[in-house]
């Protein structure tokens, strides 16, 4: 690379670090009700999704006595419905916009509630295979969303705000991630401390749960159709 090449491209870079640096969100978009709505969702919704990974792997080692791959095994349900989910999910999103996260929504909270149920009714005889079933349909609903939140969020910005938005979903989504890590696991421990393992699996799921419904509030506030293809 001659002398000119290096320095254009040390000025390139240059650029990428200033720009890094001083991502902003645009103020059009916080004034926008659907984008707004997303980014509330998402947070709440992935932040308890991501939670519940933690807490039912953290469960069946500590609480089922599993080895780390016979906890990441009987997780497998969960990664099987999220494939199977998004790859179903992705060609309707065009077509059902809003309807897709709400359907998506509702069946991870079927699937909390069953695994909820399932751990009242057997107590400490539950074991992974009874908790498999509402495993693996929480994992159907997490696929239908994660095709579908973020999609439908952008459903009313504009091309312009395109960029922003999509750097503001990225933080958002990483934010969630630390946070689900964070509180749900506190309440898991915290509860483990006062009642057992299973207590403690039961009152993470029962906060989870809480996180899910509490989404109802903005799910309805979002766009009612993802952008249409190319717009983006």
């Amino acid at each position: 690379m001659g002398a000119d090449g290096a320095v254009e491209q040390g000025a390139c870079e240059q650029r990428e670090q200033q720009h890094a640096g001083h991502v902003q969100i645009l103020p059009s978009l916080l004034g926008n009700r659907g984008f707004v709505s997303g980014l509330l969702v998402g947070l709440a919704y992935f932040a308890a999704v991501n939670g519940f990974a933690y807490v039912i792997s953290l469960y069946f080692q500590l609480g089922l006595g599993f080895a780390p791959a016979g906890a990441a095994l009987a997780m497998s349900p969960m990664m099987l419905g999220i494939i199977v989910s998004s790859f179903a999910a992705r060609p309707l999103i065009p077509k059902l916009g809003r309807r897709l996260v709400i359907a998506g929504l509702v069946v991870t909270i079927a699937a909390v509630a069953g695994m909820l149920v399932t751990g009242v009714a057997l107590g400490d005889t539950v074991s992974a295979w009874a908790l498999a079933p509402s495993v693996f349909v929480l994992g159907l609903g997490m696929g239908a969303c994660l095709a579908s939140i973020y999609d439908v969020t952008i459903g009313d910005v504009r091309r312009e705000e395109a960029g922003s938005a999509s750097g503001s979903l990225s933080a958002v989504q990483q934010l969630a991630n630390a946070m689900g890590a964070a509180i749900v696991t506190t309440v898991y421990f915290d509860a483990v401390s006062t009642g057992g393992q299973l207590h403690g699996f039961l009152t993470a799921l029962g906060a989870i749960g809480g996180v899910l419904v509490l989404c109802f509030t903005f799910v309805w506030l979002l766009p009612r159709e993802a952008p249409a293809n190319g717009r983006h």
